[in-house]
């Protein structure tokens, strides 16, 4: 069986992990709904999102970034030579590495809490780290499972198999909902809320591990080769560390200037964060999962053939990104009225309308970003995504220090997108000095000149089957049903997808010309 992948493969393999990852960010949706509904919007939901940020973000820095750009090319490279041995002990010797690292840091973390959270949020108030220190002990485990987990997940996508890794997510995020009614339901403590988190990631290490020897690996013998292949991993994942998780690095360091807003601002941040994230999962993660394999067999066979799909992606993520982001920043109020409810008040509402719109407006460089990235990856070249992040990193940091000191939380989200654009326009740099690949970047703008005036038209007969609607209902009992109730969600989310399918319909009519949707 050739595990070369085709753009069919592609498009199927990224809808089969995209749909399980929007049903992942849907469920993450629904869990932060009812943790603020458990923990309200003050010092106490702070310290609980500060305490789990911290796991969960070396998660998608260390676990789910980091180490599978480094793992994935040595698995795919072994799978390639039909070397099973050499994979068997490269997972022997990874698993012991990594997973002894983060047992390491879990002791550090315990011993240590304390210290650690005058680092991570060195604005909390004695009371807010007197519920965070708690938090944060019982919470930190968890990347010792869902790092196992990641490893896994490596080697089966080495061999093109995507859909435990994406489900391992959403079935997590379900025991950890389950959990949530039940604390809410039957008013029980938050350390049964912990301990559900923790339960979660065991079930969905368990269904990796199974996975694992279902595909016919195993843990072998160390031998010479896997030597080798497990110190390229290593060269690759420090490197890896910077670039991958440049996106989670930033809201880190931004979590730490954040600690000094006033109580709540970390909480309307996180929210903020997290619709951002939705399409951000959904589809540029999905990708740029499968990308990187499929990257790294095309750069053994035609290395060539990468410019042709830096265009491609680049033409494909835009034209997916951004009527999702128009659409998110025309619904961010009602988003916010729905999803907090009765514990917030308008002013919440509007800080938190417009930290997403301002996130939102990073999100196309985001996920560009997440593509670009697994390129240099793929190649084995971690020095020029080290400095491209690096510098990213830094802009970021100045972007929080003067934003927050001019625009307060808002400051934080416009920082983001500054950094994001920057470190995309470094990539598409290095890829062209570094690795003489050409952007073609005429075909790109005359795509995008294209497709703006594509989407202009279809925006226009949304606003106006809104506006009419609106209108309609502006004199009946049902118009705040509609305005910014239940209703909203029955009719805008409809309209968009409509006038989204409309707009594939129509792609040809105004000749915008895509690889990954051409048959």
């Amino acid at each position: 069986m050739s595990l070369q992948l085709n753009k069919r493969s592609i498009l199927k393999y990224t809808a089969q992990v995209g749909s399980l990852t929007f049903l992942s960010r849907i469920l993450g949706i629904i869990r932060d709904t009812l943790v603020i509904r458990f923990f309200g919007i003050g010092a106490i939901s702070d310290a609980f999102l500060t305490a789990f940020r911290i796991p969960n973000s070396l998660r998608h820095i260390f676990a789910e970034g980091a180490l599978s750009a480094s793992v994935i090319p040595a698995f795919v490279k072994s799978v390639k030579n039909n070397d099973r041995e050499e994979s068997n002990g490269l997972m022997t010797l990874s698993f012991l590495f990594f997973e002894g690292t983060v047992l390491l840091l879990c002791a550090i973390v315990l011993f240590k809490t304390e210290l650690i959270m005058k680092f991570i949020a060195p604005g909390f108030s004695a009371e807010q780290n007197a519920y965070a220190i708690p938090f944060l002990r019982m919470l930190f485990p968890l990347l010792l499972l869902i790092s196992g987990s990641s490893l896994f997940a490596g080697a089966l996508q080495s061999v093109n198999h995507f859909f435990v890794p994406a489900f391992g997510t959403p079935l997590w995020n379900l025991i950890y909902i389950a959990t949530l009614i039940l604390c809410i339901m039957f008013k029980l403590p938050s350390t049964v809320l912990c301990g559900g988190i923790i339960l979660g990631a065991f079930i969905s290490f368990l269904l990796h591990l199974y996975m694992y020897y279902s595909f016919g690996f195993a843990f072998g013998h160390i031998t010479t080769r896997s030597w080798s292949a497990f110190k390229t991993v290593l060269s690759k994942f420090f490197p890896c560390l910077l670039g991958v998780g440049i996106v989670e690095i930033n809201i880190f360091v931004s979590g730490i200037f954040a600690s000094f807003l006033p109580k709540g601002s970390i909480s309307l941040l996180y929210l903020g964060q997290r619709f951002m994230n939705l399409p951000l999962g959904m589809f540029a993660v999905a990708l740029s999962s499968i990308l990187l394999p499929h990257f790294s067999r095309v750069v053994l066979y035609a290395p060539k053939r990468l410019n042709f799909y830096i265009l491609e992606a680049t033409k494909f993520v835009s034209w997916v990104i951004i009527p999702i982001v128009l659409f998110l920043m025309f619904c961010s109020e009602n988003i916010f009225i729905t999803f907090l409810g009765s514990q917030a008040t308008p002013e919440n509402i509007f800080q938190a309308k417009w930290i997403l719109i301002f996130y939102l407006s990073g999100l196309l460089f985001l996920c560009l970003n997440r593509v670009l990235l697994n390129v240099f990856y793929a190649m084995k070249d971690t020095t020029a995504t080290s400095i491209a992040a690096g510098a990213s990193a830094v802009i970021n940091i100045i972007g929080d220090i003067v934003g927050i000191y001019f625009f307060g939380a808002y400051g934080i989200a416009i920082a983001n997108t500054i950094a994001g654009l920057s470190l995309t326009l470094l990539c598409f740099y290095f890829l062209h000095t570094r690795h003489q690949f050409y952007f073609y970047s005429g075909n790109y703008f005359n795509f995008l000149g294209r497709y703006i005036a594509q989407l202009s038209f279809a925006a226009c007969c949304f606003m106006m089957i809104y506006a009419a609607t609106m209108h309609h209902f502006l004199a009946l009992p049902l118009y705040q049903f509609i305005s910014t109730g239940l209703g909203y969600w029955l009719l805008v989310p409809p309209l968009g997808l409509a006038c989204m399918i409309a707009v594939f319909l129509t792609r040809r009519a105004f000749v915008v010309d895509l690889y990954f949707l051409n048959k």
